[in-house]
């Protein structure tokens, strides 16, 4: 891979950040090839009523560009 690109996605889990994580890179997956590597850049999370409800993760997602034949 001799070009990458970067985008940025936020991930969410009830479950928690990992979770969230593993939720952005799967749904990035569907439609985004060769997904060599992350970054996870922030981490915050939902609470009610004392109680964490949703985390949420902003994830750096890198993947190569294609090369023209």
């Amino acid at each position: 891979m001799s070009v990458a690109k970067v985008i940025e996605l936020i991930g969410q889990s009830e479950q928690g950040w990992e979770d969230a994580v593993k939720n952005a890179v799967g749904r990035a997956h569907q439609t985004v090839d060769d997904i060599t590597g992350i970054e996870v850049i922030n981490q915050t999370a939902r609470v009610d009523n004392g109680e964490i409800t949703q985390y949420k993760v902003n994830v750096k997602l890198l993947f190569g560009i294609r090369e023209e034949d």
